[in-house]
């Protein structure tokens, strides 16, 4: 870790726009505050990173950036994610980034249109192009966070002033495999799993909440947005194969935020397409109940919970995925099932908001 990562009592003061005094009595004041990264001669030092999130929060600025993760496809997880940021920007007035890092673009093709897309995609303005020009280190980098970002995005109102979209691509099909050996390519400065962190981070501070579609697995793409995420949410089908997964998401996820040295909290499960039948009444009691799996085990991981709120099964919300469809409406664009989509947004900004307090 180079030295510049690294800060003292002194630039905690500076960075938080305080005393040194202060920062002490946050440290016994505080149990949250961060533990120092290591104790030198000269005092304890932390990771400029955490204490900076740490600051950030405490003080009601932290950007909260929440992935989007189920490792089957067909669960809701983009329609979720995509509603989430629609009802945050509209109705919450909070600034949204909604990133697609979905090989599908099925949450880019949601937003904007197919013809849009395409001109980002050959334009070189996809998150695809980002992990392009890593793994051609040689050339000329083309991708440029500013340009590939597009503003005022959504069916609703013709865009909604607070939107932004960061798009996928599916060239990323055939470099997922590839980006873990970025830093094998000449490019050895390079951090695989930091390729998004960096390129946000001229913008990350303009956003109060970034939401990310992530694909449906577990490699070095999603870990992009985890490596970013202040939390994440898990969109389930309340069936056996679909919620078969979660287990190994949180254990995974876990695993990753240690390797890291950050904390990346589960936000909770909510269940999608909820039929009424006995099936999916029987696995909502069950993760209601926390004992989904193998989750409960003496000395294993907790489920996390579930939400409230739970998606009904509408025939609205597909309809209202198609960008062409002219449907300029919550109500029109999803249905039966907005009332409980605002509901789930109102339950994550509660939980988001209580993490600063």
């Amino acid at each position: 870790m180079a030295q510049a990562d690294l800060v003292g009592i002194a630039e905690i003061a500076e960075l938080a726009k305080t005393s040194k005094q202060a920062v002490s009595n946050w440290r016994l004041r505080y149990d949250h505050f961060p533990k120092p990264f290591q104790t030198l001669q000269s005092g304890p030092v932390w990771r400029r990173e955490i204490v900076s999130a740490w600051v950030k929060s405490f003080r009601g600025e932290e950007t909260h950036v929440l992935s989007f993760i189920n490792l089957k496809g067909g669960v809701g997880k983009t329609t979720t994610a995509v509603a989430v940021a629609e009802i945050l920007a509209q109705e919450d007035r909070k600034h949204v980034l909604l990133i697609d890092l979905d090989p599908q673009t099925n949450a880019t093709v949601t937003v904007i249109t197919e013809d849009k897309w395409a001109e980002l995609d050959k334009d070189g303005k996809t998150i695809a192009q980002l992990f392009a020009d890593r793994l051609s280190p040689q050339s000329q980098p083309q991708f440029d966070i500013e340009t590939a970002i597009v503003r005022r995005v959504s069916t609703i109102n013709d865009g909604i002033a607070r939107l932004d979209l960061l798009s996928s691509s599916i060239r990323l099909i055939e470099m997922q495999d590839k980006i873990p050996m970025i830093a094998l390519t000449g490019n050895f400065t390079t951090n695989p799993i930091e390729i998004l962190r960096e390129a946000l981070a001229p913008v990350i501070e303009r956003y109060d909440y970034i939401i990310i579609d992530c694909p449906p697995s577990l490699g070095a793409i999603t870990k992009n947005g985890l490596r970013i995420s202040t939390g994440y949410v898990i969109p389930t089908i309340p069936d056996i194969v679909s919620t078969w997964g979660i287990y190994q998401i949180v254990d995974n996820v876990a695993r990753f935020s240690n390797d890291i040295g950050k904390v990346i909290p589960p936000v909770g499960i909510v269940a999608t397409k909820v039929q009424a039948n006995n099936l999916h009444r029987r696995v909502i009691t069950d993760l209601r109940s926390g004992r989904l799996g193998h989750f409960g085990a003496s000395g294993g991981l907790r489920q996390p919970p579930l939400f409230a709120n739970t998606i009904p099964q509408t025939v609205d919300v597909a309809r209202g995925a198609d960008v062409d469809a002219d449907i300029r409406t919550f109500k029109g664009k999803y249905g039966a099932a907005y009332p409980a989509l605002r509901g789930l947004t109102e339950e994550i900004t509660q939980l988001c908001e209580k993490r600063k307090s």
